[in-house]
């Protein structure tokens, strides 16, 4: 059965976030506040009042954690940072996988087509059927080259974000978790949802509305893929970011267990 003082140390590793120096600073507080009950209890204070008044003369949990040195929690802040972009750039890897299935399936024109209009030099025109010579066309030349950019630059940054997080998993593994403060932890999910969410609704949004015109206007759809793609995949990733975020405000703070000796 938990008391005051459990509760306590609780509420105050959820606000410090995981670390080996979390669980120090834990066991020290735990260890003043029943030297502080069992004061009490020898005055002939009853152990749960005596826990409810160790625990009032300590100080409020925010407080406690505050005095954290500042330089663990701009480590903290730094490491939750990392990740996030480490993610961002795997979210944008996956609209890269999405964008070549509708390259695939529709063609590179839906995906990365000029709109109506859009015209080029002969040089530039040039250039195009350089690159893609079995296109036939200018116009379908440049889709191609289009669609090519489009593919490859998303998938790179996917590449560059599995390895920034197989750094950030790395560096957790030789040097411990650097704690992320309940604050910072919070702000970092907000900000992604806030993020991927605006993009999504953004990206999306402008490729549904595109598609509309251009079949009301009897016009071949073009240059609608990445947008689709793009928003449909930060969409996704904001509503798992909002998902996270919800269940972090709402999860209640248990008593936590020391890790166990290696």
């Amino acid at each position: 059965m938990t008391d005051a003082i459990d509760r306590y140390v609780a509420q105050l590793a959820d606000r410090l976030g995981a670390g080996e120096d979390t669980w120090r600073l834990l066991a020290e507080t735990d260890g003043h506040l029943r030297d502080a009950q069992a004061a009490l209890q020898a005055q002939g204070v009853e152990s749960a009042e005596a826990a409810e008044a160790a625990v009032r003369r300590f100080g409020d949990q925010a407080a406690v954690a505050r005095t954290r040195s500042p330089r663990r929690r701009v480590l903290g802040l730094l490491s939750g940072g990392w990740l996030v972009v480490a993610l961002g750039f795997i979210v944008i890897g996956l609209s890269g996988l999405v964008s070549w299935a509708l390259e695939a399936i529709w063609g590179p024109a839906f995906l990365a087509g000029d709109t109506y209009g859009v015209t080029y030099t002969a040089a530039r025109c040039g250039d195009f059927l350089g690159f893609f010579p079995q296109a036939g066309s200018c116009a379908a030349a440049a889709a191609m080259h289009h669609s090519d950019e489009i593919v490859s630059e998303r998938l790179a940054a996917g590449v560059l974000g599995i390895i920034l997080l197989a750094v950030w998993l790395l560096v957790r593994r030789l040097r411990g978790a650097v704690p992320i403060a309940r604050e910072n932890r919070r702000m970092l999910l907000i900000a992604s949802a806030v993020a991927f969410l605006g993009v999504g609704l953004v990206g999306f949004g402008s490729g549904a509305l595109s598609v509309a015109l251009d079949l009301v206007r009897g016009l071949a759809v073009a240059g609608v893929g990445v947008r689709l793609s793009d928003g449909a995949i930060a969409l996704v990733a904001g509503v798992v970011a909002l998902v996270v975020l919800a269940r972090f405000l709402r999860h209640g703070v248990s008593a936590p267990a020391a890790p166990t000796p290696a």
